[in-house]
C-alpha cells in the first residue's frame, strides 16, 4: 500500500448505481448495529473463547493450515506465515483475553465484576462510566502482516460494533474464506471490501464508501502515500469519524557490546531472527542498529561475522529485480569509500550485508533515490559503532531527512540488549525521541495483550465513553 496511490487520476463511473448494489450489507448495517449492541457483552466475550477449542480441532486445524497454504501461495514466506498463526493463536488464550478486557494499564481492570465484563462503573460519589460499543467500524488492512487485521476485527466485534474491512490483495481471499470457515456468530456483523485498487472505479467505491458512510472509527494501516489519500477523502465525510492511523514506522537496535559477547551464541541467534523476520518489513524490525563499545574495531568484528553466518541459516531467496541489486551495490561501494568496514556473506554475497560505520550512518549526506528505502532491504543493516546515548540521539533525530527513511515518520520500537543500568539509558533515550515499545527479541512480531499498538489501546478506540455524573450516579 505505501506507493500504491501515486499518480492516480480519480475517475468517477457508475455515479447512478447506489453503493447498496455494490454492497447489499449497507442497507442492513443500522439493523445489525442495533441488534448487536443491545446483547450482552459477556456473549461476545465466551464466544472468543470458545475458538480456542475449535482451533485444536480436526477442522480448526485444517482451517488454519488451508489459510496459511494460502498466504505462501501469494507469496508470503513460508516461516513468516507459521510464526504470525501461532501467535494469532494465543490470542485466544485465557489469560491473553483477561490483559485484554481487564488491562491494568488503561483502567479496563475497573470493569471487571465476578469475572464478568462490566460496562457500568461507579468511580465516585458523583461519577460513574458507561462503556459501549462505539458502532460502525471501517478497517483498511495492512498490506504485509496477517495480525493486525485479524486483530483489529476481532476487537471491533467483541466491543459490539460492525466492521467492514477493506484487505489488501494479499488477503482479498484468504481472510474471508477464513472467517467463513469458523463457527463464529460475529461472522454476520463483519463484512469485507474486495476492491482492486489498481481499477479505477474500484477508487471510486473506495471514495465513496469512505466519504459517506456514518463510520464511527476509520483504522488505517498503511504506508504515507496510503494514509494520505484515506485521510484526504475522510475530510470529506461529515459525520467526522475518528481516525487511528497505524502509520509507517520502523525499529533500532541498540546493543551493549559487553553485555552481547558474554552470551554471544544466543544472543546472535536471537538478533538474527529479529532482523530476517518478515524481511524487516515490520515497524518493529531493526533497520539501524548501535553498538555501544570502544574504538578498537577488532572488538565488533566477531560479533558480525557470527551474525552474518547465522543470518545465512535463516536466508530465504527472494525475487530482488535488477534496479534493488543496483542499488544495493551502489550502498556498499558508498560505505566503502568512506571508511565503513562492510560484511558480507560467503554464501549469497550481498544479499546479506551488515555494514559497521563510526558514529554516525554513512549514508547521512547521500539524499538520494539511488539508495535503498528500508522496504527494499532484505538482511541489510547499518551498526553503528558510538561511545554514547548522546550519539544515538543525535542519530535518531536526523536520520528521517535522509532518503532511505523517507517513508517513515519515527522510531516505533527500540530493540536492547544490554544490563539493568543499560536499559535505564534505553528508558531516557525512548523518552525524548518519542518510541512506542522497547522489546526484547521476542517481541519483534508478537504484541503484549497490554500494550498499546502505536500507541492506541484498540479495544479502548472500538468503545465509547458515557459519563455519569451528579445524582444520576446512584443508578449505576
Amino acid at each position: 500500500m505505501i506507493n500504491f496511490f501515486k499518480k492516480k487520476k480519480f475517475i468517477r463511473e457508475n455515479k447512478t448505481k447506489s453503493l447498496s448494489e455494490y454492497f447489499p450489507w449497507i442497507d442492513t448495517i443500522d439493523d445489525d448495529y442495533n441488534f448487536l449492541c443491545s446483547q450482552d457483552i459477556n456473549n461476545r466475550i465466551n464466544e472468543l473463547k470458545s475458538l480456542k477449542k475449535y482451533f485444536q480441532s480436526n477442522l480448526g486445524i485444517e482451517n488454519l493450515k488451508n489459510l496459511k497454504n494460502s498466504l505462501i501461495a501469494n507469496g508470503y514466506p513460508k516461516k513468516a506465515a507459521e510464526t504470525e498463526l501461532n501467535f494469532f493463536l494465543e490470542f485466544f488464550e485465557e489469560q491473553t483475553i483477561q490483559n485484554i478486557l481487564f488491562n491494568e494499564s488503561n483502567g479496563f481492570h475497573l470493569h471487571k465484576k465476578d469475572n464478568q465484563f462490566n460496562p457500568k462503573i461507579k468511580l465516585e460519589k458523583d461519577f460513574g462510566i458507561i462503556r459501549t460499543s462505539i458502532g460502525k467500524v471501517f478497517i483498511v488492512g495492512s498490506s504485509n502482516t496477517l495480525l493486525p487485521v485479524l486483530t483489529s476485527v476481532f476487537l471491533s466485534y467483541v466491543a459490539g460494533n460492525i466492521t467492514v474491512v477493506q484487505l489488501s490483495s494479499l488477503h482479498t481471499n484468504c481472510i474471508p474464506d477464513f472467517f467463513n470457515q469458523i463457527p463464529f456468530d460475529g461472522s454476520r456483523y463483519i463484512h469485507f471490501t474486495k476492491l482492486y485498487r489498481e481499477n479505477e472505479n474500484d477508487l471510486n467505491l473506495i471514495e465513496q464508501l469512505v466519504s459517506s458512510i456514518d463510520w464511527n472509527v476509520i483504522n488505517l494501516w498503511g504506508g504515507n502515500d496510503s494514509l494520505s489519500y484515506y485521510n484526504n477523502i475522510i475530510s470529506k465525510n461529515n459525520y467526522r469519524p475518528r481516525i487511528v492511523n497505524m502509520e509507517p514506522l520502523t525499529g533500532a537496535l541498540l546493543i551493549q557490546h559487553d553485555y552481547f559477547v558474554k552470551n554471544l551464541e544466543k544472543n546472535i541467534n536471537n538478533l538474527s531472527s529479529s532482523i530476517s523476520l518478515m524481511g524487516q518489513q515490520l515497524c518493529s524490525s531493526p533497520t539501524i542498529g548501535f553498538i555501544i563499545s570502544s574504538k578498537y574495531e577488532n572488538e565488533t568484528k566477531e560479533l558480525i561475522e557470527k551474525l552474518i553466518n547465522n543470518l545465512e541459516k535463516n536466508y530465504i531467496p527472494s525475487s530482488i529485480d535488477e534496479l534493488n541489486s543496483i542499488k544495493l551495490d551502489r550502498m556498499i561501494n558508498i560505505a566503502r569509500d568512506n571508511g565503513s568496514r562492510v560484511f558480507t556473506s560467503s554464501l549469497y554475497s550481498n544479499n546479506i550485508c551488515v555494514i559497521e560505520s563510526e558514529n554516525d550512518s554513512v549514508f547521512k549526506k547521500y539524499d538520494s533515490t539511488h539508495l535503498l528505502n528500508i522496504h527494499e532491504r532484505r538482511n541489510f543493516i547499518e551498526l553503528i559503532k558510538v561511545s554514547s546515548f548522546k550519539k544515538i540521539k543525535q542519530v535518531l533525530n536526523e536520520i528521517f531527512y535522509n532518503y532511505s527513511y523517507k517513508e517513515t515518520k519515527k522510531i516505533q520500537t527500540i530493540l536492547s540488549f544490554g544490563d539493568k543500568n543499560f536499559d535505564v539509558e534505553v528508558h531516557k533515550l525512548a523518552s525524548v525521541i518519542g518510541a512506542y515499545r522497547i522489546i526484547d527479541s521476542n517481541y519483534v512480531l508478537r504484541r503484549h495483550a497490554m500494550e498499546a499498538v502505536d500507541n492506541f489501546n484498540l479495544f479502548s478506540e472500538f468503545t465509547n465513553i458515557i459519563s455519569v455524573v451528579g445524582s444520576k450516579t446512584e443508578h449505576l
